[in-house]
């Protein structure tokens, strides 16, 4: 199984999904994410700090260091790649089309941390990291 996670700009929301089911599964299947609307270069997101530091704060308080993740530009291929596509997203959130309707897209209503307090991003962290038990529950990766 190859799970991909998107969000805006692959900085926050599906970099905290992948590192969390890689963490958390133990018969982990093939994790990426990738972002809509990515607001520069492909990079480490650990180079866009400050913007970023409450997510790799939050990250690193349950031991997880998500500073080397290389943000990417999701494309078609990718999603086609993939077995299922998980949007973290909200109602702000630029979907292309051909994720829309998509029978392989699954959406996880989810607030974009970037910019927001530490709190926030807590809360953020632990709404995914719930998602994601019940993920594993439902496709049996346990």
């Amino acid at each position: 199984m190859h799970v991909l996670f998107v969000c805006r700009g692959n900085v926050g929301r599906s970099v905290m999904a992948e590192a969390l089911l890689l963490q958390k599964a133990p018969s982990p299947p093939t994790v990426s994410s990738a972002g809509t609307k990515l607001s520069g270069p492909e990079q480490p997101i650990g180079e866009l700090a400050p913007a970023i530091n409450e997510v790799l704060t939050a990250m690193k308080e349950i031991g997880i260091d998500v500073s080397g993740h290389v943000r990417r530009q999701v494309t078609p291929e990718m999603v086609a790649s993939a077995d299922v596509v998980i949007l973290t997203i909200d109602d702000n959130d630029p979907v292309p089309e051909y994720l829309i309707n998509n029978p392989k897209v699954v959406r996880w209503d989810v607030l974009d941390p970037k910019g927001k307090d530490i709190e926030f991003t807590r809360r953020t962290r632990n709404q995914i990291s719930a998602l994601i038990d019940v993920f594993i529950e439902e496709h049996k990766l346990l």
